[in-house]
Formats: C-alpha cells, structure tokens, sequence
C-alpha cells in the first residue's frame, strides 16, 4: 500500500481539504504538511482531532507558525518540521505527494 503525503497552504476555513484527501487516500499509511495558513488544520482543535481521527501523520511548518502569531504552538499529535525537513519527508518518507 503506498504512502500518501498531502501538501496543503489554504486554510480549513477557506477550503477544507479533508474529504478530497480521503477520497484520494482513504486505506493508505498518510500524512499531511501543513504550510502557510493550512497551519489552522493544527491550532484548530476541531480540525487536529478531525485528522487525528483518520491516521493522519500530521507535519506542520514551525516558521508558518511563527509568522502567524502562534510561535509557542504545541500540540500531541503534531510534529513540529523546519523547511530542510519537510524536504526530507517530500522526499524520503511517502511514495506519492498530492498539493492541494
């Protein structure tokens, strides 16, 4: 079964992602990072659990956090990535990437 990463940058509260990616990627192993305003899928606490509830591996970008005002953000559940290794897991870790 292959690994699934979705790369999002809208905010849930623009466009939520979450059907679309389940659609796509429902049985894979997935994870998302979550750049830009797509941050709010991790400080919303709806939207954390919602995609905590569906196995995703959840990445978000710490400088998207800072430059929003949520630099002292932490969470269980997500792990808090650099750009370098966003990179890495784009590259490294998932066999498909989706930006949505």
């Amino acid at each position: 079964m292959p690994k699934v990463l979705f790369t999002l940058v809208r905010s849930p509260f623009e466009k939520d992602e979450i059907h679309t990616m389940e659609t796509v990627a429902a049985n894979n192993e997935k994870g998302v990072i979550l750049f830009e305003d797509a941050i709010y899928y991790a400080t919303s606490e709806h939207k954390r659990r919602e995609l905590l509830s569906k196995d995703y591996l959840i990445y978000a970008i710490k400088e998207e956090l800072d430059a929003r005002g949520h630099g002292e953000f932490s969470a269980e559940g997500i792990e808090l990535i650099d750009y370098d290794e966003a990179v890495d897991i784009i590259m490294e870790r998932y066999d498909k990437v989706i930006s949505l």
